[in-house]
């Protein structure tokens, strides 16, 4: 069990990156892992199989509402679900890939996952599961690609899957079908789908492409860095890429920009959350509205009301990003914070390098339960293979372990 150290109105110091670290590629495969992850992922089948075992009756509370559409949970990065997902949790279904799968999109009942090729080849496949019992709906359809890097996004009944190549394909999110496929430029980051615009960073600047037709709808010009995970409210669309911060429009015309004093290539993820926008490139928070500094942050974020929960080693800690980020507590864990957080109303969700999911109290930042997984959470990026997380979505906890994806509800 871990332990929690309550910190009362004491402040929680944060310190701004340096020029050298907001050229580091800031994605949560640059949280610490094991060789174990590496030897675990070459020790798993090779053949996709069924959901191998059910032991808990849970299909009754999984619900169309309150989807996972994105990494990060939603096209704002802000790690909040509005699923209901008790901390006693039972494992609803687990099902083995052919290869370890990314981060799950959980839409319409059904999760989405894509897998890198096995055996170290280029390319990959995407999944349809039933987010009810873990049975394959369709798939697997495969991907091609340099390298084996496909992250997704949902919206509006279509997967999105991008390729580090930056080719953008749709699928019906109901029956595989492919409907459209678009290239762009290489160096390509996480996608995001809002309001009928599918959003990427590549090696030439952001692209926001046509839901429906995939038609490039809007283009910027070379920004600074690439493959950064855009997040995107009703504003505007918001990265955090080589030493800079962004704002641009739904055009995407650049309306702030802000540069640590040096150029560099790769990209980060950004967090979008009352009225502020936290990129993790620099770790800098930004007002939305002008680009003023108003400070800085570490960690990955998620986030749940007037609470910013962020999750840098063993640690998990609260801040009140209402008041001048005041601290409220910080939850020591016995291993690494591999993957999440991800925030609900009831807990504050991670997974451990000791193949753990954890559930933390959002107001104390106590231990509610610990659920031992079949392997390690998280890893994977650009450049060794698809990025992997936890997700919640539909009332569907969904944990990839290399290539096993369980579910609990």
């Amino acid at each position: 069990m871990g332990t929690v150290r309550p910190i009362g109105a004491v402040h929680f110091v944060m310190h701004r990156g340096t020029g050298e670290q907001g050229k580091q590629h800031m994605r949560r495969m640059s949280m610490t892992l094991t060789t174990a992850v590496a030897l675990g992922a070459l020790a798993f089948p090779a053949a996709a199989s069924a959901a191998v075992r059910a032991p808990v009756d849970a299909a009754a509370s999984v619900s169309a509402a309150c989807p996972d559409v994105a990494h990060y949970e939603n096209a704002a990065h802000d790690g909040h679900n509005c699923s209901t997902v008790s901390p006693g949790a039972g494992q609803m279904w687990s099902t083995t890939l052919n290869a370890p799968a990314s981060y799950p999109v959980i839409a319409g009942g059904r999760v989405f996952v894509t897998t890198s090729s096995p055996g170290g080849s280029y390319g990959g496949d995407l999944y349809a599961l039933n987010a009810r019992t873990g049975a394959m709906e369709w798939g697997p359809i495969a991907l091609s690609g340099l390298y084996f890097y496909f992250p997704l996004a949902f919206d509006k009944g279509r997967v999105f899957v991008n390729n580090f190549d930056g080719t953008v394909t749709a699928f019906n999110a109901a029956t595989g079908a492919q409907e459209w496929s678009t290239p762009t430029n290489n160096f390509s980051g996480e996608p995001v789908a809002a309001k009928g615009t599918v959003w990427i960073d590549g090696g030439a600047g952001v692209y926001g492409l046509s839901e429906t037709t995939g038609a490039i709808a809007a283009q910027s010009g070379y920004l600074d860095g690439n493959g950064a995970d855009p997040a995107v409210n009703g504003s505007g669309v918001y990265l955090s890429a080589g030493c800079s911060q962004f704002k641009l429009s739904l055009s995407a015309q650049v309306v702030w920009d802000d540069n640590s004093g040096c150029t560099g290539g790769g990209g980060a993820s950004t967090a979008l959350w009352r009225g502020r926008m936290y990129g993790s490139d620099g770790h800098q928070i930004m007002a939305q509205s002008t680009g003023a500094l108003e400070g800085s942050f570490s960690g990955v974020p998620a986030f749940s009301g007037t609470t910013g929960f962020f999750a840098s080693g063993d640690a998990v800690s609260a801040l009140n990003v209402a008041k001048g980020n005041a601290s409220l507590w910080t939850a020591n864990l016995p291993a690494a914070v591999v993957a999440g957080p991800v925030a609900t109303q009831s807990a504050v969700w991670v997974g451990t390098s000791a193949s753990t999911l954890v559930a933390l109290s959002p107001a104390t930042g106590e231990v509610l339960s610990t659920i031992t997984l079949p392997g390690i959470p998280g890893g994977g990026g650009e450049y060794s293979g698809d990025p992997s997380d936890i997700g919640i979505g539909n009332n569907v906890l969904v944990v990839p372990t290399g290539s096993t994806v369980t579910a609990f509800g």
